[in-house]
């Protein structure tokens, strides 16, 4: 099939699909595989969309901190990267002995390496949720970067992909005009 057919094809398949609705069956075919390196509390956001597969690894200081813009916002970057400094020192010292629950006493901003490999259907239910602005702020620049690679590679596939409070004008785009039913703002 020529591009046409195939956008044809894709439009008419996902032309009544709203907001709140998942893609087709048949995007779980369709898998994406991507490493990551986000911070711990990120990764409890994450991790909750068990249709990924998710393979992590321990935390590591050598990764570092995420500092909330917040936190910079309010000057407080210096003192914030100091108690991150503080619990680095102590994981040292307990990692000579304890390896595995050293890990417990970094912060919630420290970093770790996942690999996760999901289904396009499942990526599309991510950018809906983590995409929204009322979604935490490292996991929506998280999923939007990873919405950006998938589009990037499958234009076609991400169509209609987006958070659910932008899905109406994304609609309009690929179709001219909104769709039936509005997110709530």
């Amino acid at each position: 099939m020529k591009k046409p057919e195939r956008e044809a094809i894709v439009k008419a398949a996902c032309r009544h699909m709203e907001f709140y609705d998942s893609t087709l069956r048949e995007f779980e075919h369709i898998n994406l595989t991507y490493d990551l390196i986000m911070s711990s509390g990120c990764f409890g956001q994450m991790k909750r969309h068990r249709m990924a597969t998710i393979t992590s690894q321990f935390y590591e200081t050598e990764l570092g901190v995420t500092v909330p813009p917040k936190i910079k916002a309010a000057g407080l970057e210096k003192d914030f990267l100091a108690a991150a400094k503080l619990s680095d020192e102590l994981y040292a010292e307990l990692r000579k002995e304890q390896p595995l629950a050293a890990q417990y006493v970094l912060t919630g901003a420290h970093r770790k390496r996942c690999l996760m490999t999901l289904n396009a259907r499942e990526l599309y239910h991510i950018s809906r949720l983590r995409e929204d602005p009322h979604a935490q702020w490292e996991i929506l620049e998280l999923s939007a970067e990873m919405t950006k690679i998938a589009k990037s590679i499958m234009p076609l596939t991400m169509l209609l992909i987006g958070g659910k409070d932008v899905y109406p004008e994304i609609y309009k785009k690929v179709y001219g005009e909104l769709p039936k039913i509005m997110p709530p703002k």
